[in-house]
């Protein structure tokens, strides 16, 4: 699993360079709205596999509690207050930063879709 989200991770940055190139060439969004909101995700899935990956390990969640309920306020405090804070604060265009933070699910679909799937089994007997 940990491949696939690599993948998925590497596959996203790709896709912010180029959606934040072709918004700044075409100047048809802001281009550090767009960088901010696939960087916001990039943020959001790396806590998400960090928490998880202590979660999910025998022995790490129990052994450090501590780092795991850091992870998961960090996770809630970035994207709660500062997602508050910068869309009260800082001049952003929110269309384009949608469209940036929508490059995470369009990166999971790309992984999925040019993934090697293994072929069906098939059950003898069955009718």
């Amino acid at each position: 699993m940990g491949v696939r989200l690599e993948k998925i991770e590497r596959v996203h940055f790709a896709l912010i360079a180029v959606a934040a190139s072709i918004a700044g060439l075409t100047g048809w969004m802001g281009p550090g709205s767009v960088a901010l909101g696939g960087g916001v995700m990039a943020v959001n899935l790396w806590l998400l596999k960090q928490i998880t990956r202590r979660l999910l390990t025998p022995g790490m969640a129990t052994e450090r509690p501590g780092v795991v309920l850091l992870l998961v306020l960090a996770k809630f405090s970035i994207f709660l207050g500062l997602l508050g804070l910068l869309f009260w604060r800082v001049p952003l265009d929110p269309m384009a930063f949608a469209a940036g933070a929508t490059l995470l699910m369009v990166a999971c679909v790309v992984v999925a879709l040019t993934s090697s799937v293994p072929p069906a089994v098939e059950v003898e007997g069955r009718g």
